[in-house]
């Protein structure tokens, strides 16, 4: 799963989420997969990761659009996440 401005869906600074075959998935499916798949992550962790809290990850996951900077924030935080776990 990749976070992409760059992609003709993303628009007024909205990145898209794409799964590995390139569609576009929507923010809610997206986030619960990231959360519970990818990182195994209760939604208070991972709220407390991207300073929000449980009830507002619930919320996105549910089909509340996040803003874009919280997009952009969990871009950045997920990018630093999986550097730090190659390292």
């Amino acid at each position: 799963m990749k976070l992409t401005f760059d992609h003709p869906k993303a628009t007024r600074g909205r990145p898209v989420f794409l799964d590995d075959d390139g569609s576009v998935k929507t923010p809610g499916i997206a986030l619960y997969i990231i959360r519970k798949e990818f990182l195994g992550m209760t939604a208070a962790k991972f709220g407390v990761l991207l300073g929000v809290s449980r009830r507002t990850v619930n919320g996105w996951e549910q089909g509340r659009r996040p803003a874009a900077v919280s997009l952009y924030m969990l871009k950045n935080k997920l990018n630093d996440r999986l550097n730090g776990l190659r390292k």
